[in-house]
């Protein structure tokens, strides 16, 4: 109910020739992080206002850029929402992330004469499918996008296949290759590490679904069986989830708290639940284990780059469609683990707590893929620097 204008096009006139980039949800909004930062190095005089649909990822935009980026929520894809929207925010140049196709909203910016560009962009064989039931009114909206920077070449030619312009549709890899840790990243976990509780062995899942919580309270019942007082830190993707994730810890026997009002973790807490939105980051880089959640349920996995970047041994499920080539890149070279199950994510989990030079290897190797594949906001800010003269 908050910002409901908003949803329907309702937004405060901004100056024209701001550069919009929209990202749906928290994870194109932390994928456009590096992009909003070399936009704002190369045309530090243009504004940039941020549109997102969930309010999870306002609130992730709003912590990671605070005043410097104006940010909003897209409107409907109504004719009139797009029409104020459009005429309040005035833009010189539209970025996109990943896939969003909207038809009312693309072609009122080709009316307007607003170059629209596609990046990051990822079409799944299953979205593909889907998009394809519309295929007239698919190709039509995507006639009104000036590029397309495709993460991979399978994503490429699945554009190619829903009626994309072949010139049009580059690849410039994924944008989540380029993410870096903030300057006082090192502070922030030490302090985190006080709380809770410095000389525990400790793991953590992140961004985890209902149905999959169990099996992670399953495997670490099965951790402390090996060492009583390891502690789990559980990330629910959902903070507002949190009361019923404390709940389920309740029922299954473990004693729990909430990371909000933690101040200094008791002996007998077995699980920390957290119930805030942007302390994961920092969480992967407290816990020396990390369980990527969304992949032992059927949600496709969520960006374990995170995990490895910030210094954390990734194990995942099976599930892993939403970035199945991230991790086709970081298994091929050994840098994370797929279980099949609770019982083989602890044997992982309890292996790598007592094993620090396996662990450490791990992560090395992952942060070797990182470095191996960085240079999608190089080719993507190339793309901008070709259509942003003409805006």
């Amino acid at each position: 109910r908050r910002h409901w204008r908003e949803r329907f096009g309702f937004v405060e006139t901004a100056a024209a020739g701001a550069l919009w980039i929209h990202a749906v949800s928290v994870g194109e909004v932390r994928a456009a992080e590096p992009l909003v930062a070399a936009v704002r190095r190369r045309w530090p005089e243009r504004a940039v206002l941020l549109t997102t649909t969930t309010p999870t990822g306002r609130v992730m935009a709003q912590q990671l850029f605070g005043a410097a980026v104006r940010c909003v929520y897209l409107p409907y894809d109504l004719p009139g929402a797009v029409q104020r929207f459009l005429a309040g925010i005035s833009p010189a140049l539209a970025v996109v992330m990943e896939t969003e196709i909207w038809p009312n909203l693309y072609q009122g910016l080709r009316t307007r004469q607003v170059p629209l560009l596609l990046v990051n962009a990822r079409l799944s064989d299953a979205s593909l499918r889907r998009y394809r039931w519309l295929a007239g009114l698919t190709k039509s909206t995507l006639d009104c996008v000036q590029r397309i920077a495709a993460q991979t070449e399978q994503d490429r030619e699945r554009f190619l296949r829903l009626g994309a312009q072949r010139q049009r549709v580059v690849v410039t890899g994924n944008l989540k290759f380029d993410a870096v840790l903030p300057d006082d990243f090192g502070e922030r976990v030490a302090a985190v590490r006080v709380k809770l509780a410095p000389a525990r062995p400790c793991w953590v899942a992140g961004s985890t679904h209902g149905g999959e919580e169990t099996r992670v309270l399953a495997a670490h019942r099965r951790v402390l069986e090996r060492a009583p007082a390891a502690l789990l830190v559980l990330v629910p993707r959902h903070p507002e989830r949190a009361a019923e994730v404390a709940s389920l810890c309740t029922r299954a026997g473990f004693t729990c708290c909430l990371y909000s009002s933690l101040r200094c973790l008791d002996a007998g807490d077995q699980v920390v639940i957290v119930d805030t939105l942007g302390d994961l980051a920092v969480l992967y880089g407290l816990c020396p284990v990390a369980f990527v959640g969304g992949s032992l349920v059927g949600h496709g996995g969520h960006n374990p780059l995170e995990a490895v970047l910030a210094g954390a041994a990734v194990v995942t499920g099976p599930r892993v469609e939403n970035f199945r080539q991230v991790y086709e890149a970081l298994l091929e070279r050994g840098a994370v683990q797929q279980v099949e199950s609770d019982a083989e994510l602890a044997q992982t989990v309890s292996d790598w707590l007592g094993d620090e030079p396996a662990r450490s290897g791990v992560v090395a190797a992952g942060r070797r893929v990182i470095e191996r594949h960085r240079g999608a906001v190089d080719l993507t800010m190339e793309l901008l620097e070709e259509l942003f003269p003409k805006a």
